[in-house]
């Protein structure tokens, strides 16, 4: 068994990841889900604190855990451990603390980072992360049940052409923003054309949204 894996994405009028107004659209629309977990891509959690604060004693320590605590649990695969601001998001608003994806290869020396800090990590895998594996042992011992992925294309196509992905949500903004920006599934491969029904639709602030299900 594993969890259902909602796809969450927003994307301009033409498909691509960036180059639009940051209106908050996307987390109010994310909140819906009331889901355990988000998968983010190693990618985004990257890019997205690459002028990190350093770490303080408090970095090194789990968070206590606190029952009226809303913010989701993060989840990111990290084969090759690339990944050394993690206290920034276990910290952050939208993050309570982090669960690390990793494989066999991981380098060992990331191993002790993520032991140091005494983050949870999940060795699924030979030389990548498998993520059937992976979603796996986050239903049997976290009880995850939903998780919503957060990420630009690579590991929501991933996911789609292993058939992990139950549905897909899409936040369509209204604007055109052209080839400088990178396409949300600018890797996807599939072998057969994949089914889908949608189950929702509505406009919010002049975007529209969007809910298919995978047949």
């Amino acid at each position: 068994m594993r969890p259902k894996v909602i796809m969450h994405a927003q994307t301009s009028l033409d498909g691509r990841i960036r180059g639009f107004d940051d209106t908050g659209i996307y987390y109010a629309v994310a909140a819906r889900f009331n889901e355990d977990m988000a998968l983010v891509g190693s990618e985004t959690m990257y890019t997205a604190a690459a002028e990190c604060p350093p770490e303080t004693e408090k970095d090194f320590v789990k968070p206590l855990a606190d029952p009226d605590d809303r913010r989701t649990l993060c989840v990111v695969p990290d084969s090759r451990g690339r990944l050394s601001n993690l206290h920034v998001f276990r910290d952050s608003q939208y993050c309570r603390d982090v669960i690390v994806l990793v494989s066999a290869s991981t380098p060992e020396s990331h191993l002790e980072y993520l032991r140091a800090r005494d983050y949870d990590f999940i060795v699924a895998g030979e030389d990548r992360v498998n993520l059937e594996k992976a979603l796996e042992i986050l239903y049997e011992s976290y009880g995850c049940q939903t998780i919503r992925t957060d990420s630009g294309g690579a590991l929501t196509s991933a996911l789609l052409q292993r058939g992990l992905v139950d549905e897909i949500s899409l936040v369509i903004s209204p604007c055109l923003v052209g080839t400088d920006a990178p396409h949300l599934f600018r890797s996807l491969s599939l072998p057969r054309r994949m089914e889908l029904e949608l189950k929702d639709n509505e406009v919010v602030d002049g975007h529209l949204c969007l809910i298919y299900r995978v047949l």
